[in-house]
C-alpha cells in the first residue's frame, strides 16, 4: 500500500490560507486562460479511444456470414434483458441467428455480452451519436449491426473536421480532407505547457 506524504504547514501557512490561495492559483490559471471549446455538431466531431464502448457491431467472415453462433449467451447474460436472439441452421448445416435484435433504449453499454461471446461475434464500437426522437427507432436488428460502424483504425482520442447531415437524423459526417487534433494537447498544465 502506498503512502502518501502530507506536508504539515506552520501557523503562518494556516493564518495566510496557503492551502486556499494554491487552489485558487489553478482555478484563477483557467479562468484567465484562453478557453477550449468544441464546435460539435457544426464543425467538428471527437473520435473515441479504442476502449470507448459505443454503438455495437456485428463480425463478418471473410465470405460474408455473421460470426454469431446464435447460442444466446450474451442474451442470457445481459443484465437489462435488451439482446433478442433467435436461432436457425442455414443449408450447411451451421446455427446462425434468424433474428439479432438489441434494444438500445434499454442497454447500459456494459461490454458483458462481448465478453460473452464465445465466437467473438458482437463488439461495442465507437459510434456515440444513437439518440433518436423514437424508441422503435432505437431497436437495432441483425443488418443495422452488420453496417454499424467499426473500431477508427487511427485517429482515436482526436477531433477531427465534421458537419452535420443535412437529413434530419443527427448525426455528423466525417470530411474526408481534415485533419485531426488532439484536444489534450491544448489544455495548460502545470509541467506542460503548449502552444496552440
Amino acid at each position: 500500500m502506498a503512502r502518501t506524504v502530507q506536508q504539515k504547514q506552520g501557523w503562518i501557512g494556516w493564518l495566510l490560507f496557503r492551502d486556499l490561495w494554491t487552489g485558487l492559483r489553478l482555478t484563477l490559471r483557467y479562468m484567465f486562460s484562453k478557453t477550449i471549446t468544441h464546435k460539435y455538431p457544426d464543425h467538428e466531431k471527437w473520435l473515441p479511444y479504442h476502449r470507448h464502448r459505443g454503438h455495437h457491431f456485428m463480425k463478418t467472415n471473410d465470405e460474408g456470414d455473421v460470426n454469431c453462433v446464435g447460442c444466446e449467451l450474451c442474451a442470457k447474460i445481459c443484465p437489462c434483458d435488451c439482446i433478442t436472439v433467435i436461432p436457425y441452421e442455414d443449408e450447411k448445416g451451421n446455427r446462425r441467428p434468424k433474428v439479432f435484435d438489441i434494444n438500445l433504449s434499454r442497454c447500459l453499454y456494459c461490454g458483458l455480452c462481448e465478453d460473452a461471446c464465445p465466437a467473438d461475434a458482437i463488439k461495442l464500437g465507437q459510434e456515440y451519436e444513437v439518440a433518436s426522437t423514437t424508441t422503435d427507432a432505437l431497436i437495432v436488428h441483425l443488418e443495422d449491426l452488420i453496417a454499424a460502424p467499426h473500431k477508427a483504425e487511427k485517429g482515436a482520442g482526436t477531433v477531427i473536421p465534421a458537419s452535420l447531415s443535412k437529413n434530419g437524423s443527427g448525426k455528423t459526417i466525417d470530411q474526408a480532407n481534415g485533419k485531426g487534433h488532439d484536444w489534450w494537447q491544448m489544455l495548460k498544465r502545470k509541467n506542460n505547457q503548449t502552444k496552440d
